[in-house]
């Protein structure tokens, strides 16, 4: 009997030695190796740009305002005033309507407009036209600033946030 306490004993002993000594966390050095990584780089000469806004012109941009185009846009039967700053290619048009002229802003005034202003100055590319009150009334403010000889670099700012207001699609 006792030989049979000492096997069973030993049949219990065993497998839970191996059982502890197996699932028992292992004491290793850790590895020498660096973990994997993957190096990242950056454009860094992409700093401080906003290559989706385009319509904001380059610090320093000259800002002008071109009288000849208004009035040649004012002699129009439709057009009673009309005021134009341009900057760089770009003109910003501001026309308010004569009196007897009974229609509103349409696409087929605005591409007359736009065709008259691109026959007075050549260099024109692309031409905005607007009968906004709000928009021709601030135009003539920033022209009147132009004439006066104002810095334009803090004109600038204002005045194309003005147009991203006005032409949303412009940006």
């Amino acid at each position: 009997m006792r030989f049979r306490n000492q096997w069973f004993v030993l049949t219990i002993a065993v497998p839970l030695v191996f059982t502890t000594v197996g699932c028992s966390i292992s004491q290793k050095p850790q590895s020498m190796q660096k973990p994997n990584t993957q190096q990242v780089r950056y454009n860094e000469s992409m700093r401080n740009t906003n290559p989706s806004n385009t319509t904001k012109p380059p610090v320093g941009q000259k800002m002008r305002t071109a009288d000849d185009v208004s009035d040649a846009l004012v002699k129009m039967n439709e057009i009673d005033a009309a005021t134009t700053v341009v900057i760089r290619d770009t003109a910003y048009i501001g026309v308010a309507f004569a009196n007897n002229y009974q229609g509103g802003m349409t696409s087929k005034l605005k591409n007359k407009v736009a065709k008259k202003a691109r026959e007075i100055d050549s260099s024109l590319k692309r031409v905005y036209v607007s009968a906004n009150p709000g928009f021709v009334d601030a135009l003539e403010n920033y022209a009147r600033s132009v004439r006066e000889g104002k810095p334009i670099s803090g004109l600038v700012n204002g005045f194309m946030d003005l147009v991203g207001r006005t032409f949303p699609s412009s940006q």
